[in-house]
């Protein structure tokens, strides 16, 4: 009698059939682990900027198209502080810094580096804001060396982007965003600026059990020095200089609301620090608020003076 084999898979084909499974799981595996639809809404945020740009297209013909991401930074992968989140591991000080930084640099190349005016010829003098993202940090970032207090200290992260180059270049961080890699002599002329009379000379800190936002802005091109002031929000040392230098910066000055917010909110959001940057635009008039890092929250947002809001939650 004969056996018909046709409908029957040799141990040659079932292999084969393994390994092309296993595969396509790898693939899987590195596609999810890339987050290629994040880089996707980044890419089409950064090209609505572009074409925004073009000064034959108004803002009704090609609206801005970018979106706030959400992501959660954790050393063992989980996430208390937020649903649904792009989990970025981190299990050391420099690796946290390093996914801060890559924030603010996906933020500050989406609105086009300081050399785009996105919001084209508004007939206010305003400030417009961008968030780029919302971070959150686990529970379990405390057990990283040098975040056992729930603290990130500023001043030592803005040392860390002086210092460290982007994966592409030689460039450093800080070059990248304030045109100077050189913090240490930035602050020391901001804190004898005009209008500085407390000598502010730190970046704050960053509270563990806290989320921030990481936003840049634009002002618009009406009038000279629009200045980012709201609350107690002032612009120090607001400069003349080409891009290479930075033009400023946005000091919170402290003790001025204690009485509105509960005292531990007020130590976080008011004591004495350097908020933000402010550059001068390439080839454009406006300026820009460098991309930093503030507490998401509606007291510290309002000291922006912001405007309008650019982007999508």
């Amino acid at each position: 009698m004969k056996i018909n084999k046709r409908g029957e898979l040799t141990t040659q084909q079932i292999v084969i059939l393994i390994v092309l499974v296993i595969s396509f799981i790898v693939i899987l595996y590195f596609l999810f682990r890339l987050n290629l639809g994040a880089e996707s809404e980044k890419e089409i945020c950064h090209n609505s900027v572009i074409l925004r740009g073009n000064v034959l297209l108004s803002e009704k013909t090609v609206p801005l198209n970018c979106k706030r991401t959400y992501v959660c930074l954790s050393k063992d992968g989980s996430c208390e502080s937020m649903t649904n989140p792009n989990i970025e591991k981190a299990s050391s000080k420099e690796e946290v810094y390093r996914i801060l930084a890559e924030e603010m640099a996906d933020c500050w190349w989406m609105f086009g580096e300081g050399k785009i005016d996105y919001i084209g010829d508004k007939t206010k003098e305003a400030n417009y804001c961008s968030i780029c993202s919302q971070i959150a940090f686990d529970n379990s970032i405390r057990k990283i060396e040098g975040f056992e207090s729930g603290e990130i200290n500023k001043d030592e992260f803005y040392n860390y982007l002086s210092e460290t180059s982007l994966s592409e270049g030689k460039q450093t961080y800080a070059e990248y965003f304030f045109g100077t890699k050189n913090i240490a002599s930035l602050v020391s002329e901001i804190s004898v600026s005009e209008g500085n009379e407390e000598g502010i000379s730190t970046f704050g800190k960053i509270h563990l059990d806290e989320n921030y936002f990481v936003m840049m802005g634009i002002t618009s091109q009406i009038g000279n020095k629009y200045k980012w002031i709201g609350g107690v929000a002032v612009v120090v040392g607001i400069l003349t200089l080409p891009f290479t230098a930075v033009g400023g910066a946005i000091i919170l000055v402290s003790g001025v609301v204690t009485g509105v917010v509960g005292d531990d909110l007020a130590e976080k959001l008011y004591n004495p620090k350097i908020v933000a940057l402010i550059v001068e635009g390439e080839g454009i008039d406006n300026e820009f608020m460098a991309p930093t890092i503030i507490e998401a929250s509606p007291e510290a947002f309002r000291l922006l003076n912001c405007k309008d809001i650019v982007t999508l939650s």
